[in-house]
């Protein structure tokens, strides 16, 4: 490839990457029906067929989105169980996944927010990445299920939950009891009470 060759597949790239930027605030923010090609285009500095052209369709695009939003979701956890294969006990291998996925919704609105409106629909696009992300979380968490007596699944719905409740809700029932889900303090503070949730369910005292 020659040098213009070269430089329009970077141009080529950085126009998608604007596109899927742009269209991951707009599916975030207006949902699939209310986001248009037209306005995702306008964001993203480029003609009006150009996402058009790039994706084929806005479903193409939307699943696009939802793709690139999971993969980087999948990067986070990833590192923590990594990051987590040196832990010394399983309640600290429970703990660090709680600390990833923590981190990770606290600084990525938009992944979550992708995620709570696919909730609400009959089927979601998105059932198979937390499948994969199941699979990995049994490996980690299965020894702290194990010592718990409960089933892998049952914890990681019930540590999830605890991780995922006050983002999905940062605007309602949290202000209502007077937190703010991105308050570092709170956060510090949530971890603290997943680690405690867990030692208590593997018979251990509070720190």
């Amino acid at each position: 490839m020659g040098e213009k060759g070269a430089e329009r597949t970077r141009d080529a790239d950085r126009t998608r990457e604007a596109i899927l930027a742009a269209a991951e605030d707009s599916f975030a923010r207006l949902g699939f029906e209310r986001a248009s090609l037209q306005e995702i285009a306008e964001a993203a500095s480029v003609a009006r067929s150009t996402p058009a052209y790039f994706f084929g369709s806005k479903k193409a695009l939307y699943d696009a989105v939802l793709a690139r939003a999971t993969a980087r979701a999948q990067d986070a956890m990833a590192r923590a169980y990594a990051n987590g294969d040196g832990v010394e006990s399983p309640e600290d291998a429970v703990a660090s996944y709680a600390s990833a996925f923590i981190d990770f919704l606290g600084s990525d609105s938009r992944f979550l927010r992708l995620v709570q409106r696919e909730a609400l629909g009959d089927g979601s696009r998105v059932a198979e990445f937390f499948g994969r992300a199941v699979e990995d979380a049994v490996a980690a968490l299965g020894p702290a299920a194990e010592r718990a007596g409960v089933a892998p699944e049952r914890l990681i719905l019930d540590v999830t939950a605890l991780c995922w409740y006050p983002f999905a809700h940062e605007h309602t029932v949290m202000p209502a009891l007077g937190l703010a889900a991105r308050d570092p303090a709170f956060l510090d503070e949530q971890k603290r009470h997943i680690g405690d949730v867990v030692r208590a369910m593997l018979g251990q005292s509070p720190e």
